[in-house]
């Protein structure tokens, strides 16, 4: 009887393990989900090299360029439309000053993104849905690392 009881309470643990363990295990693949994937770009500039990330839902790694001419990160997005976020993280010694995010060559209303500072980053945050293809945005400084043509 001692040992039916042993093998029941052990099978009753094991069950119990994998029904937590399953839980736990799309608790946190949901929550990378919700919380979006983060990306870092590693771009160099004038012999200096300037770590960019993007944290975003996206279904789709963005690509990321920088143009010192205009000051600004250039990325895009390239896939199927969907409801998305982005929240892109610049060092800024990189490009300072008043920040704009415009998408597809046209300044957003600041209404439609939020932007924090710290000591070293500037971040914006911002949801999209656009139909087409190919969503490219810039995150343009009043300043920023001027390059030479």
């Amino acid at each position: 009887m001692n040992r039916r009881v042993i093998i029941l309470s052990l099978g009753l643990l094991v069950l119990f393990s994998i029904i937590i363990g399953g839980i736990l295990w799309i608790h946190i693949g949901g929550n990378e989900g919700s919380a979006g994937k983060l990306y870092t770009f590693p771009l160099s500039v004038e012999g200096q090299t300037y770590v960019v990330r993007i944290r975003s839902n996206y279904t789709y790694a963005p690509e990321v360029s920088y143009f010192g001419l205009l000051k600004s990160v250039y990325f895009e997005f390239r896939g199927n439309p969907e409801n998305a976020f982005c929240n892109i993280t610049i060092p800024n010694n990189l490009i300072w000053g008043e920040l704009s995010l415009y998408a597809k060559g046209y300044k957003m209303s600041e209404d439609y993104y939020t932007q924090s500072s710290n000591s070293t980053h500037n971040s914006i945050y911002f949801t999209f849905n656009q139909t087409a293809s190919v969503k490219t945005f810039d995150v343009k400084g009043t300043e920023g690392v001027h390059t030479v043509p």
